[in-house]
């Protein structure tokens, strides 16, 4: 090879330095959008606004202690792992490498060439050797390998973030249904008394003959029905306050006492949501960021596949001994070295290069549709979510004035009872429709509470200012001699 030549090869890497390794920015969202990132006007811990320390409380203890957020918490440890050994990658390596054994070897034959005798010596050889070798990121292999790596733990942070945002809804949902049940179980509980008053009432009249005996057989189906509602409100009650200790990492056995002596539900009147229809919640919400870095991730592997399709050069270094016995690695001969660019490339077959390519680009595409899947599910989350809490608050207002004229009609019958203006029946009915507009204002709360909460959930508040995650170390019981870590077990054709 001539100096020109030589020349050529020398600066063909250098060359080949200014070709692309793949986009440098991933793409943007081909919906109408902006990710402007503004504040709200709702704060991070928006259960604060029901005004209950025991409910603040709880949430704190299940966004430490809850087990789906410690498996997340781990999940995301180990994303990071994967983080720091794309960055060892970018590092020298080294590797030593030791030999001993009985017989005849390579190096042995060459001591024979060189003493040009058909004798090749037999017997014990010893060897020690170190190699040194760091891959030079000429085309941005190793830095597109740690974009995506970075991108693909910032996608598992936000899972994680989204978990908090759950864990967090739903222990405030169920702390809130407990105390809602409860409440119903109340009003329940008084509708059956005032059903046991009208039907030994009804009883008394049929038995005086001031009655029929229709009143007395209508008067104990309301007993009946009074009583069937009970049961489902008292079971509900019991699963929303076993669900609430799960939630804060505790058996189901075992909810906190303030939550099991709640008898009324805190109460909020409204929310101040910024117009612009969710839009600049979108980055508050984790799910969105979460397929934001997903696509990062997915536009990083571009980079990867297409410097695949250059070589991959490396200085490398070896330093390697070889003797009859340990001591003889010192002396003149034993030693062999060696330093030098190290160049790896697959030319000129790149079909395989050019498949993984169209993959990644394949792979961008769909992370992209489903970025843009995402936002259009998060503005109609907080769309649905909004208008759900609307009709909450129309018909929880139209109830409670029907609450309130019912009170007054009540306090009208209870005047008219004693200045003998009103039967005992008629006071009866009065206390009976009360009840009933109760009931239903009761439920009306409770599907308040759940509109409340799934437009919260809506906004992805929860976990900004989170606590952080404990994650215990894990504790293992000895293990008996006769007992096996292997499942040996069969699965049945």
């Amino acid at each position: 090879m001539n100096k020109s030549a030589g020349c050529y090869v020398a600066l063909f890497p250098l060359l080949l330095a200014g070709c692309t390794s793949g986009p440098e920015q991933p793409p943007i969202t081909t919906l109408p959008v902006k990710l402007d990132g503004q504040s709200a006007s709702i704060p991070d811990k928006w259960w604060t606004l029901y005004h209950d320390a025991d409910l603040n409380h709880a949430v704190e203890q299940a966004l430490t202690n809850n087990r789906d957020l410690r498996m997340a918490a781990a999940n995301l440890r180990a994303a990071k792992a994967v983080v720091d050994e794309t960055d060892a990658a970018r590092l020298p390596t080294t590797s030593l490498n030791t030999q001993a054994g009985y017989g005849s070897t390579a190096n042995d034959q060459l001591e024979a060439a060189l003493d040009q005798s058909d004798h090749i010596r037999t017997g014990a050889r010893y060897g020690v050797g170190i190699d040194v070798q760091w891959e030079i990121d000429f085309f941005g292999r190793l830095r597109s390998m740690r974009y995506a790596a970075n991108a693909d733990a910032l996608a598992v942070m936000a899972e994680e973030e989204g978990a908090r945002v759950l864990v967090a809804a739903e222990t405030t949902r169920a702390w809130l249904s407990a105390c809602s049940y409860a409440q119903r179980i109340g009003i329940a509980q008084r509708s059956l008394l005032l059903a046991t008053q009208g039907q030994q009432l009804a009883s008394q009249l049929y038995q005086s003959g001031a009655g029929v005996e229709l009143d007395v057989i209508r008067a104990q189906n309301q007993v009946e029905l009074a009583a069937a509602e009970l049961p489902p409100l008292q079971a509900a009650r019991h699963n929303a306050l076993a669900e609430l200790a799960v939630l804060m990492g505790q058996l189901p056995d075992n909810p906190p006492q303030a939550a099991m002596q709640c008898q009324s539900t805190p109460s909020l009147t409204s929310i101040a949501v910024p117009h612009s229809e969710g839009m600049t919640m979108l980055s508050r919400r984790p799910d969105v960021l979460k397929a934001q870095q997903a696509l990062i991730a997915a536009t990083a592997r571009i980079g990867v596949a297409t410097a695949d399709f250059y070589p991959q050069i490396s200085i490398g270094g070896s330093v390697f001994s070889s003797a009859h016995q340990p001591d003889g690695w010192d002396k003149s001969g034993a030693t062999v070295w060696s330093l030098g660019p190290l160049i790896s490339w697959s030319f000129p077959n790149v079909s395989e290069q050019r498949a993984r390519l169209a993959q990644a680009n394949a792979h961008e595409q769909s992370a992209l549709a489903h970025f843009d899947a995402i936002i259009l599910g998060a503005l109609k989350d907080v769309q649905q979510g909004m208008t759900n809490y609307n009709a909450a608050l129309q018909q929880n207002a139209a109830l409670k004035k029907a609450a309130a004229g019912s009170q007054h009609a009540l306090k009208l019958a209870s005047i008219a009872r004693k200045e003998g203006a009103a039967t005992a029946l008629e006071l009866l009915d009065a206390q009976r429709t009360d009840i009933a507009i109760q009931h239903q204002l009761a439920s009306a709360d409770t599907q308040l509470i759940n509109t409340q909460i799934a437009l919260f959930k809506s906004l992805g508040g929860g976990w900004q200012q989170a606590p952080s995650i404990p994650l215990p170390e894990p504790q293992r019981r000895p293990v008996p001699s006769q007992i096996s870590l292997v499942d040996n077990r069969e699965i049945k054709q």
